[in-house]
């Protein structure tokens, strides 16, 4: 029988002693100790007995040893913990999970995480930049990159948004908080039992049109305030060639746009959610 303990006195002067189970025990170096080190004060031990219970043999667990079976003890415990989650979840967790489903309906969850997936995730346009960081901006980031380029500031306010590592800072205006009470107006038929709260569904997709229109006039007005502040320099004939420069430029710019997934995730979660609205709307017989 085997049983671990711990070193209370080591065999420098005299017997050893060990405790184990809150028993002590006493012990000798010779003919007892099976292990290559010298015991040591409170070191762990592995303790084995005879069939009536008397100490014959000690061997000295290092600390790896130890650590490996903490390690392992640990690992067991959150298996074993991690199985009964799975349990209770599928208990309890997926019973709930599908009525809520059922309530809400499956085409209105499946738009919306598509929405906060091709809004808040995804990318939905990238830019290959000359000589600084590339950038790809999600649709929320997007829309700080047209707020800060909407002021006074042009293209300067909108290079002072990007980090030197190519990140996104700034705040997405006015139309950043249409998109969130447009998310949150998608679950107004939850709360307000009333034929027109399925109109609540379309919020997002007016939004998302919203911000496309708003989004390519600010670019639009950046371009052109380029273009008239290329021709405001020296003479007729390099103001055409500033103003060409400046038209070739933007050419580039735009060629250096390519639009990602989170654009057309975007477009198809915004669209489902609209047809959810339409058809709960028409099939409600409420008046």
């Amino acid at each position: 029988m085997q049983k671990r303990g711990r070193i209370l006195r080591d065999t420098q002067v005299g017997d050893g002693l060990v405790s184990i189970d809150g028993r002590q025990y006493p012990f000798r170096l010779e003919g007892m100790w099976r292990s290559e080190f010298a015991p040591r004060i409170n070191g762990m031990v592995e303790a084995e007995f005879d069939e009536h219970g008397n100490l014959i043999s000690l061997r000295g667990l290092d600390a790896s040893t130890i650590a490996g079976e903490q390690a392992t003890q640990a690992m067991d415990a959150a298996q074993t913990a991690a199985k009964k989650l799975a349990g209770n979840f599928q208990s309890q967790g997926l019973p709930f999970i599908r009525r809520y489903a059922q309530h809400i309906g499956c085409p209105v969850l499946a738009g919306f995480a598509a929405v906060v997936l091709g809004w808040f995730f995804l990318p939905f346009l990238s830019a290959e930049i000359p000589f600084g960081p590339d950038i790809s901006a999600t649709f929320y980031q997007t829309l700080k990159l047209s707020n800060a380029g909407a002021g006074t500031g042009g293209i300067e306010a909108l290079t002072n948004v990007l980090d030197r590592g190519g990140s996104i800072r700034g705040s997405s205006g006015f139309i950043g908080l249409l998109c969130f009470l447009a998310l949150a107006l998608v679950f107004l038929p939850q709360v307000w039992k009333d034929r027109r709260a399925a109109w609540g569904l379309f919020a997002p997709l007016a939004v998302f049109a919203l911000a496309m229109v708003v989004v390519y006039w600010r670019v639009s007005s950046l371009a052109s305030a380029g273009l008239d502040a290329a021709g405001d320099f020296g003479g007729a004939e390099f103001r055409q060639m500033a103003k060409e420069m400046a038209r070739e430029a933007a050419v580039q710019m735009r060629q250096a746009i390519s639009i990602g997934s989170g654009l057309w995730l975007s477009l198809v979660g915004v669209l489902l959610l609209a047809w959810a609205g339409w058809k709960s709307s028409a099939n409600d017989p409420r008046t």
